[in-house]
């Protein structure tokens, strides 16, 4: 007598894995094309087939000129106390191919015209397929209590990033020590 039964279940096991393995790669490719349908997040800008995800917003605290004992005068890019430095920390992401990237293209709105970034850590370059890059831009904005969004030229969409407080009374106001001392009594001369 033969025994069947050994090579009947591991014929069993073999059908039961390939098809695990067929419904997996059909899973996958269903999710692959349902995330490439539904296109970027709400947290993510579209340039040039490169992707840019902000992950942090914030607008940075820093010293007041009164802080500088009023020398401020001397300092050069110095945040006026009428203004707001925003910093935004971002993903940049290729696709499928090697892509150029320039994060300055991205525009920062407040209630008013797009404000170009004054700085940050994420220089023009390039990036391999599917690669990704981490880094900052800041962006000055008036202190109106707006709400801040990133936008990028050729996406109609944008990105809310925070909303920036109120400017004191009086700021961005500076008057001159000049013009705010007061005038002294002058009297003639006396002569013989």
């Amino acid at each position: 007598m033969t025994n069947l039964g050994a090579p009947t279940a591991l014929t069993i096991r073999a059908v039961a894995l390939i098809a695990a393995v067929m419904v997996a790669t059909a899973l996958g490719g269903w999710r692959a094309v349902s995330m490439a349908a539904t296109g970027p997040g709400p947290s993510t800008l579209v340039v040039n087939g490169v992707s840019y995800t902000v992950i942090h917003a914030e607008q940075v605290k820093g010293l007041s000129d009164a802080d500088l004992g009023g020398m401020a005068h001397g300092v050069q890019s110095l945040v006026s106390d009428d203004k707001a430095l925003i910093t935004v920390t971002l993903v940049v992401a290729a696709g499928d191919s090697p892509s150029s990237y320039d994060a300055s293209v991205l525009r920062a709105f407040a209630s008013g015209p797009a404000v170009t970034p004054v700085g940050g850590t994420l220089s023009p370059g390039r990036l391999g397929a599917r690669a990704q890059i981490e880094g900052s831009l800041s962006f000055i904005v008036p202190r109106n209590g707006a709400q801040v969004t990133l936008r990028a030229p050729g996406d109609s969409r944008e990105v809310p990033l925070l909303q920036v407080d109120n400017a004191p009374a009086g700021a961005g106001q500076h008057p001159h020590p000049s013009a705010t001392a007061p005038a002294r009594a002058t009297t003639p001369p006396s002569g013989p």
